[in-house]
C-alpha cells in the first residue's frame, strides 16, 4: 500500500510561508489606502527605510556573526553623499541614491580592514567608536559643508511633481520597492555559495579557513555588500524627508534598530521584517511619551534577551516544525492502518 501523504506540499500547493509573504506584501502595497491619516503613512515610509537598513545590518551582524555597531555611520554616509550631490550637482535622483550606496560601500569596506584583526567585543568597540567619530566630526564642522549639528536641508527632493497625499504615497511605494528588492537580493546571496561561506565563517572560522574560505576576502565582501544597502537606505531617507543631520546616528536610533533585529531574530531572512514591523508600530505609539521611550525599548530588549534570545521567527519556526511533524506522523499512521 502506498504511504504517500496528502499534505499541501505533496500536492504541489504553495507553502504557507509563501502565502503569508504574498498576503503581507499585498497588504503593504495597499497600506496607503487604509491608514487613517498621513502621519501613519510617514511612519510606514520610515519603517520601510529601516527595513532596508536592518536587512543590510542583519547580513553582517546575524548571518556573518561580526559584531558591527558602526552601521548607522555607514547609513549616514549614504544620506550625506546623496544630499550633497543633490545640492551641488544636477545628477538625477536614482543616480545619487546609487552613488550614496557606493560611497557607503567604500567606507564600510575600509572599516572591515581593522576589524579583521579584532574579535568579539573589540570589533564592537572599534566600530561603535568609528560611528561616534563620524558623528562628532559632522557636529564640529564649521565650514558649512555638512551643516554641522543642524544638518543639510533645502536640496532637491524626489522631483515627482506630486503634492500632498499623492507624494506621500509615492514616497512610501518607492521605499517599499527598495526594501523588497534588498530582501530579494540578500536572500539570493544567502542561498549562494557566498552566503554559505559567510555562515561557515560565523559558525567555525578555523574549519572554514581550512576548507579554503578566506576570512579576509569574505569579511570585506560582507562589509561592502551590507554597506551598499545601508547607504542606499540612507540616501533614500535624505530624499524622502528632505533633511539629514547627526541625529541619524547615536545611541537612541541604534537601540531602536538593534531591538528590531533581536525581536525578529538575528541570522534569519524573516527576522528583520517581523522585528521592524512590530517595533515600528511600538515606536509610533511611544512618540507621545519621549521621556520613557528609551526605557520601554530597553525593557523590551531585556525581556527578549532573557525570554526569547533567538527572536520570534526562530521560535515560530520551531513550533511550526513540531506541528508539521505531528501532522505528517498522523497522516502516516492513517495510511499504514489497514481499513476494516
Amino acid at each position: 500500500m502506498s504511504t504517500r501523504t496528502w499534505s499541501p506540499a505533496a500536492m504541489g500547493w504553495p507553502r504557507p510561508q509563501r502565502i503569508a509573504l504574498a498576503v503581507g506584501l499585498l497588504f503593504a502595497v495597499m497600506l496607503p489606502f487604509t491608514v487613517p491619516n498621513t502621519s501613519w503613512l510617514v511612519i510606514a515610509t520610515l519603517g520601510a527605510i529601516w527595513l532596508t537598513l536592518n536587512q543590510s545590518w542583519n547580513l553582517v551582524l546575524g548571518f556573518s556573526g561580526v559584531w558591527h555597531f558602526g552601521q548607522l555611520a555607514v547609513y549616514a554616509v549614504g544620506a550625506y553623499v546623496a544630499a550633497l550631490l543633490s545640492l551641488h550637482s544636477h545628477l538625477p535622483m536614482p543616480v545619487n541614491i546609487v552613488l550614496g550606496g557606493v560611497a557607503a560601500l567604500v567606507v564600510s569596506t575600509l572599516l572591515s580592514l581593522p576589524a579583521l584583526r579584532l574579535r568579539g567585543i573589540y570589533v564592537s568597540l572599534m566600530t561603535f567608536g568609528f560611528a561616534e567619530v563620524v558623528r562628532l566630526l559632522i557636529i564640529s564642522d564649521q565650514t558649512g559643508f555638512t551643516g554641522g549639528s543642524y544638518g543639510l536641508s533645502g536640496y532637491r527632493g524626489f522631483g515627482l511633481g506630486l503634492d500632498g497625499i499623492s507624494k506621500d504615497r509615492a514616497s512610501y511605494w518607492i521605499a517599499l520597492a527598495v526594501a523588497v528588492f534588498t530582501g530579494f537580493a540578500l536572500y539570493l546571496v544567502m542561498r549562494s555559495p557566498l552566503g554559505s561561506g559567510f555562515v561557515a565563517l560565523r559558525d567555525n572560522p578555523s574549519l572554514a579557513a581550512a576548507r579554503g574560505i578566506s576570512p579576509r576576502t569574505f569579511q570585506m565582501l560582507v562589509f561592502g555588500l551590507s554597506g551598499f544597502f545601508a547607504g542606499v537606505a540612507g540616501a533614500l531617507y535624505a530624499y524622502v524627508f528632505g533633511v539629514v543631520s547627526p541625529s541619524l546616528m547615536g545611541l537612541a536610533p541604534m537601540a531602536l534598530l538593534v531591538t528590531m533585529l533581536v525581536v525578529g531574530g538575528l541570522g534569519t531572512v524573516m527576522g528583520p521584517i517581523v522585528g521592524t514591523v512590530i517595533m515600528t508600530f511600538v515606536q509610533a505609539r511611544l512618540q507621545s511619551w519621549p521621556d520613557v521611550r528609551l526605557i520601554v525599548l530597553g525593557l523590551i530588549l531585556l525581556a527578549m534577551i532573557v525570554l526569547v534570545p533567538r527572536g520570534l521567527v526562530p521560535v515560530a519556526a520551531k513550533y511550526k516544525k513540531r506541528l508539521d511533524d505531528w501532522i505528517e506522523e498522523d497522516e502516516l499512521s492513517r495510511v499504514s492502518t489497514p481499513s476494516k
